[in-house]
């Protein structure tokens, strides 16, 4: 069963897991245990004690018997664990790559007291109930499920349910060293504040703990400073705590009321199921900038007397069309500011792990850092606004200024925008289902799926300099081909069409298509060879948060029709 629904909804890639987990089949599989064998994981179930340590029931597929085994993992590697990675020997070097999505969750609203497009599920709730499932047993049978009693989340997206273990959101929303959530749900509240320096007197101040890091500041500040924030996770962790019991149901709500953006992999379970494998990319809360310290005062850090040095954070997240999240923290007595890149949680950690126990300075510490760092002028603006352009007050674009600095790269072209907006509907209400694929009519097989890549013709002296072509294949609204030019110093508007009889479209019309557009300046001059195919739009590249022009072209079809 479970064979056949990855291997159907994606396929095997190279893989790193970062961790070694042997000791945890050793221990839980005995003699059973076979490293040779691979280990695929399906599920993530209850976290239970250990030797007075708190585990994660991890659920794993025994590739050869066929026979689940439940693996008790660590919380701090559950990140490393996605659902269809393939483990052999305690290490993994391969996993099954789902579809890459976005959805986000809407922010809270305080009327209602909800997220409008958020719900949670509880498979012991039901089954005690007999309610229906949404995430049915039989379509994901994994043992055990119907008793499962964590609280699971549910983004409604049009009418895809996308089902987030409650498991794996709690590790990638919870702050971002796993400190925090080993904390959480391992010491009462008020051991816990002093563990996460939460009551120590020193105001909006964030002091951070020794085992943390620096981008924990925007947690442990909303944990500090919002009423809502204490409610949600003391919550939490009264109920992880709640008389000690061994086997713990975990329920993770968002810590703060913002909108909330992924990037995740979806693994697709029914027409209207899509069960969340890994969270890629997660934004944070927006707010002023955060005031941090590196670990409490004591003389032997900091001598007899001597208060540690006082920092600033201000979270510089752009949305999450890369797996870039930006830190932006004055480190260093120039005041020069220094911003981080990087593509995993754990890369934040491994720097602060090498000050900690190297004791290396911050320029010894990047000097060994794999990930991209980057030194921004001192004197960047105090405040941002959404988007490339600055908006009427004058404030100059977020994301710009860190494609100024080279903190990022920037989306190229417009060809990549059009890309990131037909990913986008594929969790979009009255779009999704949707099959991308790029084209080069270069190659032998001219779809090359959801990779860029503009076509040239060098016959032509043209002011047109590239051709970008998408194909569309919806499964309520028919194919669709987008066109796209990019002009000498200027983009034209872009081109769709709506294809009733593709072999024929691609015999005999793509290739006029693309003539015409080199030859006319981006626009279509004659229609009558193509017209059969219905009618042709256009549509523009218009600015704006909200916008998608693909969605915008196809609407544009959608309204002729209608």
């Amino acid at each position: 069963m479970f064979d056949t629904l990855f291997k159907s909804n994606g396929k095997k890639v190279k893989y790193m897991g970062m961790v070694n987990i042997r000791k945890y089949f050793e221990v839980c599989l005995g003699s059973y245990y076979n490293p040779k064998t691979e280990y695929v994981v399906l599920w993530y179930g209850k976290i239970y004690y250990y030797r007075r340590r708190k585990t994660v029931q991890v659920y794993f597929l025994n590739s050869t018997t066929k026979k689940q085994v439940v693996v008790g993992v660590s919380i701090k590697s559950i990140l490393k664990l996605p659902i269809g990675s393939i483990w052999v020997d305690g290490i993994c070097e391969e996993k099954y790559d789902f579809e890459t999505l976005y959805t986000t969750l809407d922010a809270y609203n305080d009327k209602q007291q909800e997220r409008p497009n958020l719900t949670y599920t509880n498979h012991f709730g039901i089954s005690a109930n007999k309610g229906d499932y949404i995430l049915e047993p039989d379509n994901y049978p994994v043992d055990d499920i119907k008793t499962d009693s964590n609280t699971n989340l549910v983004v409604q997206t049009g009418n895809t349910k996308i089902v987030i273990p409650s498991v794996l959101f709690f590790v990638a929303h919870y702050g971002v060293s796993k400190e925090i959530n080993k904390v959480l749900i391992s010491y009462h509240k008020e051991e816990a504040e002093e563990r996460l320096n939460i009551n120590d007197n020193y105001g909006d101040l964030i002091t951070i703990p020794d085992r943390c890091v620096i981008a924990d500041a925007v947690f442990l500040f909303y944990l500090k400073t919002n009423s809502y924030t204490k409610k949600v996770v003391w919550n939490l962790n009264s109920r992880m705590l709640r008389n000690d019991r061994q086997y713990l149901s975990l329920m993770a709500q968002p810590y703060h009321k913002q909108e909330i953006q992924l990037k995740i992999l979806g693994l697709k379970i029914d027409d209207q199921t899509i069960l969340c494998t890994e969270i890629l990319g997660m934004s944070m809360p927006q707010g002023s900038e955060i005031e941090y310290r590196i670990d409490k005062p004591n003389s032997a850090t900091y001598g007899e007397g001597v208060e540690p040095q006082t920092l600033k954070f201000q979270p510089i997240y752009n949305t999450i069309e890369s797996d870039e999240i930006i830190l932006e923290a004055q480190r260093d007595a120039n005041n020069i500011t220094t911003a981080v890149v990087r593509h995993r949680i754990e890369q934040i950690g491994k720097i602060r792990a090498l000050v900690k126990s190297e004791d290396l300075t911050l320029d010894e510490v990047i000097d060994t850092c794999n990930s991209k760092v980057v030194r921004l002028p001192q004197h960047e603006p105090n405040t941002f606004s959404d988007g490339e352009d600055g908006n009427a007050n004058g404030d100059i674009g977020r994301i710009q200024v860190l494609v100024e600095s080279g903190a990022i790269h920037p989306i190229k072209n417009n060809f990549e925008r059009l890309l990131r907006y037909a990913q986008d509907l594929k969790v979009t209400s009255g779009y999704s289902p949707v099959v991308i694929d790029c084209v080069n009519l270069a190659n032998d097989n001219i779809f090359i799926g959801e990779t860029v890549h503009g076509m040239h013709i060098a016959q032509y002296d043209s002011s047109v300099e590239v051709v970008f072509v998408m194909r569309l294949s919806f499964e309520k609204h028919g194919l669709f081909y987008i066109f796209d030019c990019q002009k000498k110093g200027s983009q034209t508007s872009g081109i769709v069409i709506k294809v009733a009889n593709e072999d024929i479209f691609i015999r005999d019309a793509i290739r006029r298509i693309l003539s015409q557009l080199f030859r006319n300046n981006g626009r279509l001059a004659d229609v009558s060879e193509i017209s059969g195919f219905s009618t042709i739009k256009y549509f523009k590249h218009t600015n704006g948060e909200s916008s998608n022009w693909v969605k915008t072209a196809i609407d544009n079809w959608l309204q002729v029709v209608n």
